[in-house]
């Protein structure tokens, strides 16, 4: 059996850092808090402010002078405030629920959407679809077979829900009961509306430390570890009401000898994070370069490769690239396309034999991510759904100056 890792939660200035380790202390992967107000997920009282039948969508604003693009598709059913307004096309003041889907970048607006969702550790409530789904990773017929027949007893049929991959390790009581507390969750936020004024925060979605221990695979975390008592008492509260099974796995670290951050090298690890540069124990290195269009990775050899060993060189330094640039992505959320320009070979079985190895080395991340194509260049291009904003966007780069 896999033994587990540690997460670990720490404060550095503004930003409370929470770092996953394996259980041989490598860093696999980071979430940050701090520096600006995070909006993600969280769900206003918005009112239409243009429309733009153009490009199908309108800009809303969900908070007083912020204003949101909300894209408009076949299937959009705005949840209005209004309950006598009748279905129908959005129209400039109307006042409708919407969820922060995507952050802020750049100088483009925050996307919104009618949509609403409410992520647990073993289900998704998804207001958009109707009935039962599950993860591709869950392969269990009976398991699947267990929860759809149990959940169409329920007879809920304005809404669906979305069974995740941790729901493999959990009971069928553990996973109706996060059913059953999002359809009251919807139906509490709901309500609000006829309560509350425009602009008004209708949810607040949880801190990214709180999403961490939430999202981790269940096997993945053995201990959860924070050197801050505030920190400590908000997870405390947070497992005591949604986890309650792993309240055992919460640690508060005091020791006057060595911190927190010096046991785990988090400084070390927080820096060669944020940078570009990544070295290979082959000699060779990474360049990792993020734009606000994709986000370029370049393989180099690092090192002289004899003309007679050529190919069999740039194969093995390739296949090395391929398991940490997997391992790079989920540690830094990179998302959206990422191009990689793997170091070129003239060999195609070795071409088939790197893009097998890197779909299995992709497989792992709990994020979705899609190995599209090598082009004709011998560019690979990914692409990786987004869940939160890059490590790179959220910290600042001279926080260790």
């Amino acid at each position: 059996m896999k033994k587990q890792g540690k997460l670990v939660i720490t404060q550095i200035k503004d930003y409370v850092f929470s770092l996953l380790y394996d259980n041989g202390n490598n860093l696999m992967q980071v979430s940050c808090d701090g520096g600006e107000k995070n909006i993600l997920n969280n769900v206003y009282i918005g009112q239409v402010r243009n429309l733009m039948p153009n490009i199908s969508a309108a800009f809303v604003e969900y908070a007083k002078g912020q204003m949101g693009y909300y894209p408009i598709d076949a299937d959009d059913a705005p949840v209005f405030v209004d309950l006598e307004r009748k279905p129908g096309p959005l129209k400039v003041g109307d006042q409708i629920i919407v969820q922060v889907t995507k952050d802020a970048v750049g100088n483009k607006e925050p996307v919104l959407s009618s949509k609403i969702s409410f992520a647990g550790k073993y289900v998704v409530f998804d207001l958009s679809k109707r009935g039962i789904f599950f993860s591709n990773k869950i392969k269990w017929p009976e398991l699947k077979e267990a929860i759809q027949t149990r959940y169409e007893d329920l007879g809920y049929k304005d809404f669906g829900f979305i069974i995740r991959t941790n729901a493999m390790h959990a009971s069928i009581d553990s996973i109706f009961e996060e059913i059953e507390f999002f359809k009251n969750l919807w139906i509490a936020t709901s309500d609000l509306r006829i309560y509350r004024k425009v602009f008004s925060k209708l949810y607040q979605a949880p801190s990214s430390y709180i999403s961490s221990i939430r999202d981790g695979y269940h096997n993945e975390v053995g201990k959860i570890i924070t050197d801050n008592e505030k920190i400590y008492n908000e997870i405390k509260d947070y497992l005591e009401v949604y986890q309650p099974d792993d309240i055992n796995k919460l640690q508060l670290y005091d020791n006057g000898v060595t911190s927190l951050k010096v046991l785990y090298n988090i400084d070390r690890d927080l820096q060669a994070v944020l940078s570009e540069k990544v070295w290979l124990k082959s000699g060779g290195y990474l360049i990792i370069q993020p734009t606000e269009a994709l986000v370029a990775i370049d393989v180099n050899s690092g090192k002289y490769v004899s003309k007679k060993e050529a190919q069999k060189e740039y194969l093995k330094i390739n296949l090395e690239a391929a398991k940490e640039i997997a391992h790079q992505i989920r540690l830094r959320n990179l998302s959206g396309i990422i191009i990689v320009d793997f170091i070129n070979m003239l060999i195609e079985e070795n071409q088939q034999k790197l893009i097998k190895a890197f779909e299995e080395e992709l497989a792992d991340d709990p994020i979705k991510t899609t190995l599209v194509e090598m082009t004709k260049l011998n560019l690979v291009e990914l692409t990786r759904k987004k869940a939160r904003r890059p490590l790179h966007e959220l910290v600042d780069r001279h926080l260790f100056d």
